[in-house]
């Protein structure tokens, strides 16, 4: 079993409702040609730093992207729906102005703190941060140590910006800002399978130009 795996993190190309300001959550939203023209540069990045496989959210977004940074390599896409982004519930498809309007500025300003007392915080009928992150990072656990798994060394992971951003400020708690993260921003991650220990370079890898 290879005992250290790289991972190359990255968040899907751009929406409609990306671009609209709307939150997404779990809704299923395919890419724009922005987004599409985005997953096309980080296919040069992939091609040029090859992965063993590709794990992904199966939301539109997440999966269009990986297929086509894959297109040309033709690796593998293993689709994981623990890989989701946040179920936002009742936010899902509003602005923030149409959000605060309907339920106020507390709850959107205790979303986007990323201290600890606010972790437990959701919208109505949604998911809460902290459910989030360990659902995202315990389904990220499971696969790193699958069978499936062993000889994989390096993987590539097509998700969102707020599992990135969840599972970032969880291994870098001493960060107080929250961290932005761009459609196709991409994070360097090695992980230890026999101690569990994740260690990410805070510096994006690959930023979309577009």
């Amino acid at each position: 079993m290879t005992t250290s795996k790289t991972i190359y993190m990255f968040r899907h190309g751009e929406t409609d409702w990306n671009r609209e300001g709307r939150m997404q959550g779990s809704t299923d939203i395919p890419l724009n040609e922005t987004g599409r023209q985005q997953a096309r540069q980080l296919r040069e990045f992939f091609n040029a730093n090859p992965v063993d496989v590709f794990w992904s959210s199966d939301l539109l977004r997440a999966r269009e992207t990986a297929e086509i940074i894959a297109a040309e390599s033709g690796t593998e896409i293993l689709l994981d729906a623990r890989l989701r982004e946040t179920n936002l519930g009742a936010a899902e498809g509003l602005t923030n102005h149409e959000f605060t309007t309907l339920y106020g500025e507390e709850i959107l300003e205790r979303w986007r703190n990323v201290d600890l007392v606010d972790h437990h915080v959701r919208f109505p009928k949604g998911e809460s941060k902290f459910e989030h992150r360990v659902r995202f990072q315990q389904g990220l656990e499971d696969l790193l140590h699958s069978a499936a798994a062993a000889e994989w060394r390096r993987i590539g992971v097509a998700t969102h910006g707020g599992s990135m951003r969840r599972l970032i400020h969880h291994l870098r708690p001493e960060l107080t800002e929250a961290v932005m993260v761009g459609n196709c921003g991409t994070y360097k991650i090695e992980y230890h399978v026999t101690t569990r220990k994740w260690v990410i370079d805070l510096v994006p890898i690959f930023t979309a130009g577009c």
